[in-house]
């Protein structure tokens, strides 16, 4: 059983797939009918009110909440309860996002016409001359070979989008704080490089490191003719400064996000001829808005496998708030989405070996006559960003021992827990999740 906070919507498409994952006997409750502790919340944070999402993380002592987003910036960090696993959907939006952000960069190569759109005006070749001589049109655009593309974040939507502009002939640099050995694409972190490129798309989250990332004077110091593509938080960009570098023609920019949402009806970047904007919809596909059932489920069973070994953990039985195994090491992770490889995790429909799956009816509710497969998205990791270190939304980061404390398994317990929210940790939720697929608990 899992208590949400979803949308009529949202419920009814999701149901399937997560019916596909457990079993049909899958039940979805109203966060209203909680448990005073210990329950599991599925929640979709950009669905409510700052007010009504307050009200719902206050209304039980969760052991896990998984948001729907990508990003975890909707929740104060400073203010969660370290032993409160939460979770976000790291790797669901990863190919619309970066399907977005590669339409923005061909757009803007071929902005001055595609070769489909010249007319063929060439005379009937003679004998001794080519058919096609240096130096003929190509429609005014240059195209992705040979260009310089900074992808800013290595999460999900990085790293594939890097592997698609790399297949295509780009050279692509990769923004993060520190390098990663091994890596095929070029690394820094430094700001000043990464902005020393045709094209800079920003797939980062949004953190108290990464807030105005992208500044005046980082923003002044970049290539002239740079294009911005934003798919992520808008606030890691000074808008003020890029609309001020647009408007001179300095930069160009893609913007799927801005502050606010929309912009006013009379804002300088809905009318500057160098300024493309999409109304926050670059996460969307035929197959995205269930999506973050499949990444709920990949850490369910995650967290399902882990149980079967894990020991009993006595912060659980104690009901303590103070979890020495969190996470709270410095580290910064994508958005949206992240180079630190996310273990093995079985994938959202097939069953885990050993492990029961509660059966519980759904009352009222009917069983679809055929599932809807859940559909793993390839690819999800660990960004790292060059800037101020904090803890980062979805990156498993292996925690300091606290003082005094033995902390020897606190790595594997983190690293094995995709979508990891630090400082949060899952030992009360593998506790919880442990019970859940106990027979006769529920």
């Amino acid at each position: 059983m899992v208590h949400t906070a979803l949308t009529d919507e949202l419920l009814r498409l999701s149901l399937p797939r997560l019916r596909s994952a457990f079993g049909p006997s899958a039940e979805l409750r109203p966060w209203q009918e909680a448990p005073e502790r210990d329950g599991v919340l599925l929640m979709a944070p950009h669905e409510l009110s700052a007010g009504r999402r307050a009200e719902v993380l206050r209304s039980a002592r969760w052991s896990w909440v998984h948001l729907t987003s990508a990003g975890a910036d909707f929740i104060d960090l400073a203010e969660w309860p370290a032993d409160t696993l939460l979770t976000r959907s790291w790797r669901c939006y990863a190919a619309p996002l970066a399907e977005y952000a590669l339409h923005a960069v061909l757009t803007h190569e071929w902005r001055r016409g595609a070769p489909w759109q010249e007319r063929d005006t060439r005379s009937a070749a003679a004998p001794d001359t080519p058919p096609v001589p240096a130096g003929s049109g190509t429609g005014g655009g240059a195209g992705l070979w040979g260009a310089e593309v900074t992808v800013a974040g290595w999460g999900a939507v990085g790293q594939r989008l890097a592997t698609v502009l790399d297949a295509l002939g780009a050279r692509v640099t990769v923004l993060r704080r520190s390098p990663e050995p091994g890596s095929p694409f070029r690394q820094t972190s430094d700001l000043g490089r990464a902005l020393d490129a045709d094209h800079l798309v920003v797939a980062l989250p949004l953190t108290a490191g990464t807030r105005h990332l992208f500044d005046r004077a980082a923003l002044g110091r970049a290539r002239p003719g740079l294009h911005l593509v934003n798919v992520s938080r808008a606030a890691i960009v000074d808008q003020d400064a890029l609309t001020e570098l647009c408007a001179t023609g300095r930069l160009f920019a893609t913007l799927d996000v801005t502050e606010p949402e929309p912009l006013p009806t009379r804002h300088p970047l809905r009318s500057l001829p160098t300024v493309r904007l999409s109304p926050h919809v670059a996460w969307r596909s035929r197959d995205s808005d269930a999506a973050f059932a499949d990444d709920f489920a990949t850490i369910w069973a995650t967290l399902a496998a882990s149980n079967a070994s894990a020991a009993p953990d006595p912060s659980a039985a104690a009901g303590s708030s103070a979890d020495p195994h969190s996470s709270d090491a410095p580290g910064i992770s994508d958005a949206s989405a992240p180079g630190v490889p996310v273990p093995a995790v079985p994938v959202p429909g097939a069953p885990v070996p050993g492990v029961p799956v509660p059966a519980v009816p759904a009352p009222g509710v009917p069983v679809p006559a055929v599932p809807v497969p859940a559909v793993p998205v390839p690819g999800a990791s660990t960004p790292g960003v060059p800037m101020p270190a904090v803890p980062a939304p979805g990156v498993p980061v292996p925690a300091a021992p606290a003082p005094g404390v033995p902390a020897s398994d606190a790595p594997a317990l983190d690293a094995v827990i995709p979508g990891l929210v630090p400082p949060t940790s899952g030992r009360r939720a593998r506790a919880a999740v442990r019970a859940l697929l106990t027979p006769g608990r529920s």
